[in-house]
């Protein structure tokens, strides 16, 4: 027991940090800044940040929300990025802390950084860039191929699934409905998943999409056009499936029998 609360430390700790990178490199990328070599500013006042207003967490809390020199309000998405990937690395912990094959659980924590990448990206700037995802495509397909946790035929149908689905939206409405980030995100998605989960995916993608938008109408906060990102409601669908979609499936099979 002691030694899993190590564990679960460690993985919140690193999943913490990658959260804070994962937040600086979307701010970046949108402003082409180098996310290599370039330090961390305010982005209101542009001022250089100190080594301990770097601090995943930490710094949010102890300035308070609040930038040291101009007093703009700190956006809350950051802090709540930190702390949510930390969540979910130690989840990937948790799933795999009976058997530990140290190669599944790197592949998830990767998947889950690319999934709120994503998130981020598409929730603020309602776009998806395409190099990422197409980067994602590769090391799933290689993981696969090394690994064989997955058919052929489930991997194949996957990818057929879910880029068709989204193609014939995006052709279909011309672009209005869905944008081509959506569609080569649900390439990706088939792709991880295979086709039984990728279904499980985007019905669940679906009715988060679906709840919110009610949300925004009874809350007066939007309107029956307003811009939904499709990505955001993916990417938890995606998670949802990585890790339930199994006994969901399997529970649904048994009920019909």
């Amino acid at each position: 027991m002691y030694q899993n609360m190590i564990f679960y430390i460690i993985f919140f700790v690193s999943g913490a940090i990658i959260g804070s990178f994962l937040n600086c490199l979307v701010w970046r990328l949108k402003n082409n800044k180098n996310f290599i070599t370039a330090r961390s500013q305010c982005p209101f006042c542009e001022r250089k940040l100190a080594w301990f207003e770097n601090i995943p967490v930490f710094s949010f809390l102890f300035l308070k929300g609040k930038c040291r020199t101009c007093r703009e309000k700190i956006p809350i998405f950051y802090f709540l990025a930190e702390i949510f990937t930390g969540l979910l690395f130690v989840l990937v912990f948790w799933f795999n802390q009976s058997d530990l094959f140290f190669y599944k659980i790197f592949f998830e924590l990767f998947v889950i950084s690319f999934l709120i990448f994503v998130f981020i990206y598409d929730a603020l700037y309602k776009e998806i860039l395409p190099g990422a995802v197409w980067v994602a495509v590769l090391i799933v397909t290689a993981y696969h191929w090394l690994v064989k946790d997955l058919t052929i035929e489930s991997f194949v149908y996957g990818i057929i699934l879910g880029f068709s689905f989204f193609a014939f939206q995006y052709f279909v409405s011309k672009g209005r409905w869905i944008g081509g980030g959506d569609v080569r995100l649900g390439l990706f998605i088939g792709a991880l998943l295979g086709w039984e989960k990728t279904v499980l995916a985007v019905l669940v993608a679906y009715w988060l999409g679906a709840f919110f938008g009610l949300f925004l109408l009874f809350s007066k906060k939007g309107k029956m056009n307003s811009e939904v990102p499709l990505g955001t409601f993916l990417t938890a669908g995606t998670l949802f499936a990585m890790y339930f979609g199994e006994y969901i499936i399997n529970w649904y099979f048994k009920f019909l029998n």
